[in-house]
Order: C-alpha cells, then structure tokens, then sequence
C-alpha cells in the first residue's frame, strides 16, 4: 500500500518540477546578435578596423622596403658572386645574413605589435558592445542574448525575429556617438 503512494508522490513531484522549469523556460526572453556584422557596421567599429588596417599598413610597408633591401643585396651577390675575391664575396654574404637575421627579428617584433594592438582595440570595442548589448537587452526584457556569427557563434538557429544586431549597432551609433564625432 506504501508503494503506490510512494510512486504517486515521486511522480507527481517530478510532474511539478517538470512543469516548473517548462513554464520558467517559456517565460524565458532569448535573443541573438552577431558581433562581426556590428564591428563590420558600426561607425565604431569600422573605426577600429579603419585604425587597425592603417596601423597595419605602416608596418607593412616598412618590412616591404626591407625586403626589397634584402632581394638586391641577394641579386648583387649572386651577379658578383664569381667575380669577387673569396674574402669579398664572405664578407658580402655575412653582411646578407646579419640583415636578413636582423629583419626576422624585427619582422616577428611588428608582428607582435600589430596582435598587441589588435587585442587592444577590439578590447575597448567589446567593451562598448557589452555595454551596449546590456542596454538593449535590459530595455527590451531579455534574459539571454547569445553571439551569432559566422566564425563560431554560439546559436546554430533562431528565428531572425529574435535578431537585435541592428538595435546594439543603434546603441553604439547612438547620441554620444554623434557627438563624439562632432
């Protein structure tokens, strides 16, 4: 007689809890954006990447020019390579590898500056589009807002009416944006 009641008990417990958790589960607010399309759209963000490609760009240009150093002391050697004295042409191919060492070395250091530079300002933009993503979500009532976007995201679906990318880009392009840009 114990046994039935029991059983009754446990599944009924297990029937509220059950319910319990749907219901909390549909009373849940669930949206998504994708982060890359607000740094690509933002005015914000395309500053970041605007600043980050010229910072780039300067770098690049100097390790292009000491590369093309490097193509003609290698062209000069290899045309004068027979014709200079064993000690000349030693003495030509020392100098070649002290650049060409030296230019790994400072090639491998503007590399690490750009990564610094980048970890930097995406750093100061996630910020911003934390705090963006706070506001629109408190003021839209979402519980959750997951990342969406195409370098691994964290929803594989959702209906594009729980999207609110274009909202935190507003946000982000919002009043103080224009006046900072004033």
């Amino acid at each position: 007689m114990r046994r039935p009641i029991k059983f009754f008990l446990s599944v009924g417990v297990v029937w509220f809890a059950a319910t319990a958790v749907v219901a909390n589960a549909q009373a849940s607010k669930i949206a998504f954006l994708d982060t890359q399309k607000v740094l690509d759209q933002a005015k914000e963000g395309k500053r970041v990447k605007a600043t980050l490609e010229d910072f780039v760009k300067t770098r690049q240009k100097v390790i292009d020019a000491e590369e093309q150093t490097l193509k003609q002391m290698e062209d000069e050697l290899a045309n004068q390579g027979s014709i200079l004295s064993p000690e000349a042409k030693k003495v030509k191919e020392d100098a070649f590898q002290k650049r060409l060492t030296d230019y790994q070395k400072r090639a491998a250091e503007m590399n690490q500056e750009v990564q610094t530079q980048k970890v930097n300002a995406l750093r100061a933009f996630n910020k911003q589009l934390e705090e963006a993503v706070n506001q629109v979500a408190t003021k839209e009532g979402y519980d959750y807002v997951l990342d969406r976007n195409a370098d691994g995201g964290a929803v594989v679906y959702a209906k594009t009416a729980f999207d609110i990318t274009q909202k935190v880009i507003e946000q982000i392009d919002g009043p103080a944006s224009k006046d900072a840009s004033q």
